[in-house]
């Protein structure tokens, strides 16, 4: 293992219970920086990003999915610099420049974190950490719903919350590979996802897909928005054999027994439904992160065909967290809400 100089101890952002994110979110006093272990790469946090997915993580809503041991430090995104390798790490060197989205293990919230060495990427050329904390779970997971959707040059495209933090990657990486895109947004937010690229949008608050282009009009739809609606009215838009595309349930709020019973029947009856060469297919999107998905968003950022733009930034603190938690519960930030330090 090689390393440079790290603390021994460090105060990170962790919470101990579940429970309400202002209740439960406090800076711990002491915890040891542990070395990375095999195929373990120890960074330095620089930045992070937030995405709902935290703090329905830290409420517990999600924990029928995915436990926690406490205490825990949440925040999935994360750039920083390496500080130290483990054994058998042959891609990453002490200071490069890496970021990455830590799956399950979190650690945005730490001044130091260990990552395996599968989920990380470099840091882009010209890109600075905070925009390098926007990149990773929401690109991956745009890039994730082209590929699902087998996206190339030609296919219509229509996006739904496509001003949002994976929308607004979707409308890019579509656009970039020459399909036609539509994105559907709410009224203060059309120029924006017009400058992104889509060749038209339109104000979903006002205005429906079927009304403005007509039945059988689209090859896929890609949802990031949420609720049964989408599905519905995806339906009537969509060629025959065409793919609607979901990262998110027809209900939000927690992960029961229950809940995912009914969310399991409904999509084998929907997968059924869209047997066929005819039938609308129902894809429903999870992402599994990895370094080489990373590393193919990041071509695209790169060579100029995808920016992930920044709403607002906020300090990497508990109260920074807190702030950007509150912000992110209203669903109206344009692009990304980032922490930096």
């Amino acid at each position: 293992m090689t390393a440079t100089s790290v603390p021994s101890v460090q105060r990170p952002i962790v919470h101990t219970r579940y429970g309400a994110v202002r209740d439960v979110l406090e800076l711990s006093e002491g915890m040891p920086v542990r070395a990375p272990g095999q195929r373990e790469v120890q960074v330095c946090v620089r930045a992070s990003s937030i995405n709902p997915i935290d703090w329905q993580m830290i409420e517990g809503n999600r924990r029928l999915i995915s436990r926690r041991r406490f205490p825990f430090t949440p925040l999935f995104d994360l750039a920083g610099v390496v500080t130290a390798v483990g054994d058998g790490v042959t891609s990453f060197r002490v200071g490069d420049r890496v970021h990455a989205d830590n799956e399950t293990g979190g650690g945005g919230g730490a001044e130091y974190v260990n990552v395996r060495e599968g989920l990380l990427a470099p840091v882009p050329a010209g890109v600075g950490f905070a925009e390098a904390a926007a990149i990773p779970l929401a690109a991956q997971t745009a890039l994730t719903c082209l590929d699902s959707a087998q996206v190339t040059a030609g296919t219509r495209v229509a996006v739904i919350g496509a001003s949002g933090g994976v929308g607004h990657c979707v409308v890019q990486l579509a656009h970039s590979v020459g399909a036609f895109v539509v994105g559907a947004t709410s009224t203060r937010n059309l120029g924006f996802v017009h400058m992104l690229g889509a060749d038209e949008v339109i104000d979903r608050t006002t205005t429906d897909l079927v009304s403005r282009f007509g039945p059988a009009s689209f090859d896929v739809v890609i949802d990031t928005a949420g609720g049964i609606e989408q599905w519905v009215r995806a339906r009537h838009v969509l060629r025959p054999g065409g793919r609607f595309v979901t990262i998110a349930r027809d209900e939000d709020g927690a992960v029961t027994p229950a809940s995912a019973t009914r969310l399991l029947a409904t999509i084998s009856a929907r997968r059924i439904r869209g047997t066929g060469t005819r039938g609308v297919k129902y894809v429903p999107v999870f992402l599994k992160a990895s370094g080489p998905l990373l590393r193919r968003v990041d071509a695209f950022v790169e060579s100029g065909d995808a920016r992930v733009h920044i709403a607002r930034t906020f300090p990497l603190t508990v109260e920074g967290v807190n702030a950007a938690i509150d912000e992110s519960r209203l669903g109206l930030s344009v692009g990304k809400l980032v922490l930096t330090r």
